[in-house]
């Protein structure tokens, strides 16, 4: 082969082996969808895109913190509704004892319905969400009341709250424990109720309508209880809205930069396929048989 010859067949080759490069690669983004699949395709953008999954993968753990947040913090929430309920009936039954009308045997009768609503606010106070408590702070293998002898009610728990990441160096609390709830600093629920069970089966008038006044504290302090996991939820709420907000941000910039343009590929590709053919007929053109079998 003459030295013209040789210099025409690599030149050849090599634009026959290029479109054949190209064209891969244009099938490889057409079926993938991707135009970035590996570093050497776009280094910057690769690049990038690593980064922007990274960031994705970090902002979908957040949510899934904050969806265990919430669970916690509705739990808490129905719970703490259900207190005021038992409370307002036990007040209304306080009354009723503590009225002259109502007999020695009244008022026994009172207690026993008013030591049942005992129980239930220990059930409640013992709240669980897959299996952990959501009112022992951060004991949550245990429950955190156990009624013990003469209707005293006792805490397991632990006087922290917990709390979750939400973002970088961000963090928000999802629990309040319980020793501030029902233990807590205004008054202590379950003694109030003790006290008034020991009153009601004594027939203490006296004891009976002070009663009262614990039982309105025992309702503000629940309240107080219950405004701050209302701003909890809020707060939970607006920073899931916020982090959505950034994954579809995040997700553009990642398809942004991956994603290949099929059209343009698929009309890449019909390109590449014209070049591959009409440098195949080149080289039957200039070339004999015995030199094409030189071919990869």
């Amino acid at each position: 082969m003459r030295v013209a010859d040789q210099q025409m067949f690599n030149t050849l080759l090599g634009n026959l082996q290029r479109s054949r490069l190209q064209m891969l690669t244009s099938q490889e983004q057409i079926s993938s969808q991707k135009r970035v699949n590996r570093p050497e395709d776009d280094p910057s953008s690769y690049g990038q895109i690593v980064l922007d999954k990274s960031a994705l993968s970090q902002t979908a753990q957040w949510l899934r913190n904050i969806d265990f947040g919430t669970s916690r913090v509705n739990a808490a929430d129905q719970a703490l509704g259900q207190v005021q309920n038992l409370i307002t009936r036990v007040r209304e039954l306080t009354i009723q004892a503590s009225s002259d009308t109502t007999s020695a045997e009244g008022r026994q009768s009172i207690a026993k319905e008013v030591r049942q609503l005992q129980r239930q606010l220990v059930q409640l106070g013992n709240t669980e969400v897959a299996g952990q408590a959501v009112f022992g702070g951060t004991k949550t293998d245990v429950s955190p009341f156990v009624i013990a002898s003469g209707d005293t009610v006792t805490y397991q728990g632990n006087a922290e709250s917990q709390s979750i990441a939400v973002g970088e160096n961000q963090t928000v609390q999802i629990l309040v424990p319980g020793s501030s709830i029902f233990t807590g600093a205004t008054t202590n629920i379950f003694d109030s109720i003790r006290d008034l069970l020991t009153a009601m089966e004594s027939n203490d008038r006296s004891g009976i309508q002070a009663g009262i006044g614990d039982l309105d504290l025992a309702t503000a302090q629940i309240s107080d209880v219950q405004g701050t996991v209302g701003a909890l939820a809020n707060r939970l709420q607006v920073t899931h809205d916020a982090l959505d907000t950034a994954t579809l941000t995040i997700s553009k910039a990642i398809s942004d930069n991956q994603d290949a343009d099929l059209a343009t590929a698929i009309s890449q590709l019909s390109l590449q396929q014209v070049a591959v053919r009409a440098a195949s007929q080149s080289f039957s053109k200039i070339f004999d048989a015995s030199l094409l079998n030189y071919l990869p």
